[in-house]
């Protein structure tokens, strides 16, 4: 039988800068008294990645690198990772070399395997990391063994600048905690990552240091990331597609969260917003099958509450202002006013980063996490089991659960639409809200029906349908929302002008500029 490949487990934790000094005194009072097994130790690291100037390694989920650790060189091949609220798992493979240089030779062929000989001339060094790590040795009280890692330190681009006109190489902070499994179970790396989060408002990290610097040598910089597919697959239970449907928006909105906390980007607001949508949205399609912890749940809705003024004040400021100011005969005036606007904008803005923060947003994606990986939902909140018809439920083939959810969101949306000319704006925004509903759970199954030829094709229309529908709906809101806020301020003269051609564009479209998207959708063939 062949050798098992070395595994690594590791959870990774971005740590505010600024939160360092507080981490070591709290690792220095753990020593004392909680079950470190040695003192710290100190080194300065210096790692050089390799890949070829396409990027192929990286493609086939691979990282090849050379460190050298005092007088001691090692080089390491690790594999892709599922990687999901900074907890990964790869393979790994490490052996020492007399220098720096790179020794194909040394890794053993299941190694090897993983390049091609054809890529292995290719390769070279085209980013550099140099930190210094601090390493604790904790033992739990259930005998789990975790190595933790502080890594402070810098990326830099070996290569030439990526971006025209650039000049020198460019530099990437490195300020995480890493914690890696040395013996036990798993839990307990999210038990130390739940403390940490909670008093350093530390946040699980799933890009490795490999991936920054691809990003870095490729001068990529960070923007607002969106929805990925969701790729289920028709031989899974209801709760695997939960399982897989939740880690997907956590996903999303972990990849965000750190642009929604220190960039004023309109996107990441967005992004997020929507992540948490999605989220709520597929709690509510798995609702009695599949529940989360109340207190889980409800950090959920504080954080999308949050996010909801930033989000108008930003389509007020950037979308619906700019249209209106052609038609204001004081451009001065106008511009005026509108820095007021912009000041309270700003105010919702640091309001919600406060709010973000109180709620520790990086505890809960750990939590969120932790529960998902312990398959929560198997028992109600005490611990016991569910009911065998529960188990059932949760056990049943997702394909038809998939069919059975769509076939109710159509019947929603055709209730709703409904004498759609003269619904009032309530009704309307109810229907909205079904749509979206419907358009996420859409999403979220696609993958389980076969998508060849016409049933593709029929994918496609419905799922467009359900998106301009839910645009054109979406635009009468916002109308609604401008009114409101401009209602909450005292904005003058513009302010009334503001309003006037708010009431205009209302009283122009009505119900009628949705009512062509709403009936497509109500036409629609379905593809399940």
């Amino acid at each position: 039988m062949a050798a098992a490949h070395p595994l690594e487990i590791e959870l990774k934790l971005a740590l505010p800068p600024g939160q360092v000094e507080a981490f070591r005194k709290k690792m220095a009072r753990r020593r004392a008294g909680r079950g470190t097994r040695s003192a710290p130790q100190q080194q300065a690291l210096v790692t050089r990645y390799f890949d070829t100037p396409d990027f192929d390694l990286a493609a086939r989920g691979v990282a090849l690198r050379v460190r050298q650790a005092g007088a001691v060189w090692l080089q390491t091949l690790k594999t892709a990772s599922a990687s999901h609220g900074g907890l990964s798992r790869r393979v790994e493979f490490e052996m020492p070399l007399d220098g720096d240089a790179l020794d194909w030779a040394r890794f053993p062929p299941e190694a090897r395997d993983y390049v091609p000989e054809a890529l292995r001339a290719q390769v070279r060094p085209l980013f550099e990391t140099g930190f210094e790590r601090t390493t604790w040795q904790v033992a739990s009280d259930n005998g789990d063994r975790i190595e933790v890692a502080l890594d402070l330190g810098t990326i830099r681009t070996l290569e030439a600048p990526a971006l025209e006109g650039e000049v020198g190489e460019r530099t990437l902070p490195l300020c995480e905690i890493e914690l890696e499994l040395k013996a036990g179970e798993p839990d307990a790396l999210f038990v130390l990552a739940l403390e940490w989060a909670e008093a350093f408002d530390c946040v699980p990290l799933d890009a490795s240091k490999a991936a920054r610097g691809i990003a870095l040598v490729r001068g990529e910089v960070p923007g607002a990331t969106g929805a990925q597919a969701l790729a289920l697959d028709a031989g899974m239970r209801v709760e695997e597609g939960f399982a897989a449907t939740c880690q997907a928006c956590l996903e999303h909105f972990q990849a965000n969260l750190h642009g929604l906390l220190e960039s004023d980007e309109v996107e990441f607001v967005h992004q997020a917003r929507v992540a948490l949508r999605r989220l709520r949205a597929a709690l509510r399609l798995y609702r009695g099958i599949c529940v989360p912890p109340d207190e889980l749940a409800a950090v959920v809705r504080e954080l999308a509450a949050a996010l909801g003024p930033a989000r108008d004040w930003d389509v007020f400021c950037s979308e619906t202002l700019p249209a209106i100011a052609p038609h204001y005969p004081d451009t001065a005036l106008w511009q005026q006013r509108g820095e007021t606007l912009d000041a309270r904008r700003a105010a919702v803005r640091a309001e919600m980063h406060a709010t973000l923060r109180a709620a520790r947003p990086g505890r809960w994606l750990l939590a969120m996490q932790r529960w998902l990986q312990q398959a929560g939902w198997r028992s109600d909140p005490s611990g016991r089991p569910f009911a065998p018809a529960q188990r059932d439920a949760q056990q049943a083939p997702l394909e038809a659960f998939a069919r059975g959810a769509l076939d109710n969101g159509e019947r929603r949306i055709a209730r709703r639409a409904r004498k759609f000319s003269k619904a009032s704006a309530a009704r309307r925004h109810a229907l909205r809200i079904a749509i979206k509903r419907q358009r996420y759970a859409a999403e979220f199954f696609e993958a389980l029906f076969d998508a060849t030829g016409k049933r593709r094709r029929r994918r496609a229309r419905y799922v467009a349908a359900l998106r301009e529908a839910q645009d054109s709906l979406g635009r009468a809101n916002d109308l609604r929302t401008a009114t409101r806020l401009l209602q909450e301020v005292d904005a003058g003269a513009t302010g009334a002008f503001a309003l006037g051609w708010l009431a205009a564009q209302q009283a122009g479209a009505g119900v009628g500029q949705s009512a062509g998207p709403v009936r497509a959708v109500l036409k629609a063939k379905t593809y399940w």
